[in-house]
Formats: C-alpha cells, structure tokens, sequence
C-alpha cells in the first residue's frame, strides 16, 4: 500500500515528510492554496488525484497531509484525529527550538502516529487502539471501569499435543513425557493467566528498539492529552452533531451540517467527490427552502436522487429487442469495449452462455487482435460453453467462434465485417464482437473506435467498467462514450467484479452520472451464471448504510 506524509505551510514549504515522496503532494498543495478541494469539515479537506486519495488538515498556519492508494479504506474520522495529532505535536516540538535533536524527536513522534493510523489498515484482524498509546501497552481509559468497550478474547485453535522425540543411538524414539513441550501455562501454573488480562490491550513494546522511545510513547500522550481551546470547539461541534443525530428523527436539522456528513459517506463508499458534491448539492437545493426538514425527509430525498441516477431511462429488455430482430437477415450485433484487465472477454462469455439458456444462437467474434493470447482465450470459453450447452435441455441452439488470427490496421474491421456475413448465412441470432482493452486516456489507443463502430454499426454497444476502479471510473467512462463520434455512445455498462468491494459500490454511480447510460448488468463472480441484473434498491441501501 502506497502512504505518505508531509507538513507545509501555505506557502508551499515542506517542514517534515515522511517516505520521501513530495512529487504526489504538488497538485493537492496548490488545490489547497487555491481552494479547489473537498472540504469535509471545518480545515478537513480530500482530493482524489492520480489514483490516489489525499487527506489535508489545517491548524494555525500548518498543514498536514497524507495521501493512500485510491483502494484503500480508512476511517475519515481517524484519519482527521491523526493529522490533528501530527499537528498538535509539531506545533509543541518546534516551540522548543529548531535543532537537530527536536527535528529527530518530532520525527519519531509523528512516526508514531502515522504507522498507528496505518494498522487501521494493515491489521483488520486485530484490535485497534484509538485512545493515546500508553507506554506500559494500555490505551488509556480501558481499564476495567474506564466505561470503554472490552477487547474479546480471540478463540484459540485446539491442536493435538505434539509428541517430543528425541534420538537415542541410531534410532529416533518419542518421548512419553509431553508436558516440556506445554507452553501454554503460566509459570506458577495458571493457564488463564498465560493467556493474558482480557481487560488489557497489550501492544508489542518490541517495536521501541531503544528504551528512551518508550518514553517518548509517554510524551506523546502528554502531548495529545493538552487542552486545547481550537480542539475543544471542533470536538464540541462534532459532538454535537452526532449527539443531535439521535434527536433528529422528529425535528429539524442543520442542512449544512448534515450535508456535510453525507457528502463524507457518499466519498467513502467510491463516489468521486465532485460527484458526491453535485448530488448533495441537489439535495441541499431541494430542501433548503423548506422548513422544520428532519433527517428522515433528508435521507428520504437523497435515497430518491440516487435511485432517479440509477433507474434506466431507456429499456434494458435485450431480449425483447433481439427477438424483435428476428426477421432481419442481419444478424444482432453486440460489441463490448473497455479499458484493459476489467473483464470484457469473461463478461461476453457470461452473455453468450444468458443467450445460450434463452434460446438463441450465438457467434462470437475475436477482434481483440493485439493481445497475445486473446484468440486463445476466447476459444477455451467457446469450448467450455459448448459443452455446457450440449448438457443443457437447450442443446439445440448453438455457439461458435470466428476468427482471423492476429494483425493490425483494418484487420480488425475486416474481421467483424466477415463475421457478421458468416453469421448472416449460418443462422446465428447474434453476434458478439470482442475488442481490444485500451487506456482511456491515450488518444491513440483510443481513435480506432470510431472507425470500428462506423464500420460493424453495432445495434448495442457494451462497455465493461470495474468496480474497483472508484474515482477513474468517471474519466473512464466519458471518454469511451465519446469515441465512437457525436452519432453513437455507449448504450449500456456492466460493472464486473461486484463481489469484490461490499458495499463500496460508488463507481456505479460514477458511471452513470458521467454519462446518463444504464448499467445492463453487474458481475457478481467468475463462472458463467455469475452475471446479474441490476437491482437499484440495493445498491442505493448500501450507500446509504
């Protein structure tokens, strides 16, 4: 996982960094200076940038930032708390003076808690310590009256007992004494005592390689427990804001505030923020007028804005339109693009196998001509597809592939125009035409659709987006959907490896709000029947959770 950090102040001065990686920070540095952020909450901003998902927080005339790779998930919350932190702590240790020894005690102090942020991440198996790191392995306030949640004792894996064996001579034997082999108990014999304090949250104190780091452990929670009269308003209406929460079921809420929320949870779920800020500010539009708005009417109308998003205008009954077309001697022609490794040839082979079970006859065309191995694997679906046709009670219908090997320049055009002929005079009912995964934003890469689309004049064409992608989806998808010239785009999307991100499934709106085309279907696994319909309620229930 790609982190970094780094402090600066507004005129762009770096005045610490961690992993030496300033280039990155350029772009959001000026988008802080210049005001063209996300601001979360009062001095919190984020950016998304190249992949990459930046975090800013100001206090005085300091900034701190850090920025992860665009998949991972931290906290938003922790994440403020920590540069918060970082900040408080700089701001102590260089009232101290400006020497070599303060320079290197602040560089382990903000260390300290950035690597505590980055077990959120790294250690989704074990207990998190949210409270100051104590230097004797107790977060502070978890003792047994601190009112504080209490670690669970993880179950402990029963194995057989090992048998020790040693040598005797030339022949190995087992030795009938097991217990120097029990480590398990306590000196004194206590086995519950071995297995540590339940009420204690012990942290490997190995991690110090010195002792005088243990107390620098102890310095930092002395500079993190200070009051602080700027920290004490921003807990004061953070707390505030959560405590009325609870209360604003049956009366009215700050629209601003609760805007604010939102916008952060629509982010999280993989939602661009300029997307995330264009729906929350339709909502804000739509009720700020209104008087005594609940929370419940604000959540009511953000449920119905994002289902408006995702409810198709057009129709999605492929089928009905397949069939139709039946007395067309031209066959029914799908063409499925996208950028490369999202899943376009598993995702066609998914559809030919939903035509197969309805009925129809498929053809399969292999015109990503410059992939090594692509013809290859297309022909290994077709197979596989064949068989489990040849089980099914719809054994009569058929599939099969065409292909012209490998090439360049028209090659590509002159095999989906003779496969379309060849599927005209064989009675296929359609046909699929597979294209080459390309990079969104290379013009080059990108220029042959036109000249594709113009030539096998597509009746639909399909564009393959990946759930993972999260902010990128949005360039990913205008620009596939202005290739093909001002008189085609793009008719419907997949959204492949669903399975994959939970409930992070933004990118679905990403997608959608870029370029007004429904979502077809969404891949839900890697076997054949593993494509489903899209059933908006959910997706609009896990954004909302």
């Amino acid at each position: 996982m790609s982190q970094s950090l780094i402090v600066f102040k507004p005129s762009g001065r770096i005045e610490y960094q961690y992993n030496n990686k300033i280039t990155p920070f350029n772009e959001f540095i000026y988008n802080i200076v210049n005001s063209t952020h996300v601001e979360l909450e009062a001095n919190f901003y984020t950016k998304s940038l190249h992949q990459k998902r930046f975090y800013g927080y100001r206090r005085d005339d300091v900034y701190a930032a850090l920025y992860f790779d665009a998949v991972t998930t931290i906290d938003g919350d922790k994440i403020q708390q920590t540069l918060s932190g970082i900040l408080k702590t700089y701001n102590k240790v260089v009232t101290e003076g400006d020497s070599e020894d303060n320079y290197s005690k602040l560089k382990k102090l903000v260390d300290l808690q950035f690597n505590q942020l980055m077990k959120l991440k790294s250690n989704v198996d074990s207990p998190v310590v949210s409270a100051p790191i104590s230097a004797r392995g107790t977060p502070s306030g978890s003792g047994p009256n601190s009112g504080t949640s209490t670690p669970v004792r993880r179950n402990v894996k029963q194995t057989p007992n090992k048998k020790m064996r040693k040598w005797d001579g030339d022949e190995m034997v087992e030795n009938v004494d097991n217990s120097v082999l029990d480590y398990s108990a306590s000196a004194d014999g206590d086995v519950d005592g071995a297995l540590g304090d339940d009420r204690v949250l012990n942290i490997d104190d190995s991690a110090f390689v010195h002792e005088n780091e243990l107390v620098l452990v102890n310095e930092l929670n002395d500079i993190l427990n200070e009051s602080d009269d700027d920290e004490d308003k921003n807990d004061g209406k953070a707390g505030g804001f959560f405590s009325k929460i609870t209360s604003f079921l049956g009366g009215s809420i700050d629209i601003e505030d609760v805007s604010k929320k939102f916008n952060d949870q629509l982010i999280s779920k993989n939602i661009a923020p300029n997307t995330a800020k264009i729906i929350i500010d339709k909502i804000r539009d739509k009720l700020g007028n209104q008087r005594n708005v609940t929370l419940a009417l604000y959540k009511q109308t953000l449920t119905e804005e994002l289902t408006k998003i995702l409810t198709p205008n057009v129709s999605t009954d492929l089928l009905y339109d397949i069939k139709r077309n039946s007395t067309n001697p031209r066959p029914y022609v799908i063409s499925v693009v996208g950028v490369n490794g999202v899943g376009k040839s598993t995702n066609l082979a998914k559809l030919a196998y939903w035509f197969l079970q309805n009925n129809l006859n498929v053809l399969i065309c292999a015109c990503d001509t410059f992939r090594s191995g692509a013809v290859e694997q297309l022909k290994v679906h077709v197979n596989n597809l064949q068989r489990l046709n040849s089980q099914s009670s719809n054994g009569e219908n058929k599939i099969d592939i065409f292909e012209k090997g490998y090439g360049s320049g028209d090659h590509v055009v002159t095999t989906a125009k003779m496969a379309i002929q060849h599927a005209a005079s064989e009675k296929f009912d359609i046909v699929l035409i597979d294209t080459a995964g390309r990079t969104h934003s290379n013009t080059k890469l990108m220029a042959p659709l036109k000249k594709f689309g113009d030539a096998a004049n597509p009746d639909k064409i399909i564009m393959v987006g990946e759930a993972l992608v999260g902010t990128d989806s949005v360039e990913q998808a205008i620009n596939f959907n202005n290739a093909f010239g001002n008189k085609r785009s793009l008719d419907f999307f997949i959204i492949s490896k669903v399975d994959t991100v939970g409930d992070l499934v933004g990118t679905m709106i990403n997608m959608v709000m870029a370029t007004k085309v429904p979502i077809l279907f969404v891949g839900t696994g890697q076997t054949y029947t593993d494509i489903k319909r899209l059933s908006v309620k959910r997706v609009v229930d896990m954004l909302m959770s």
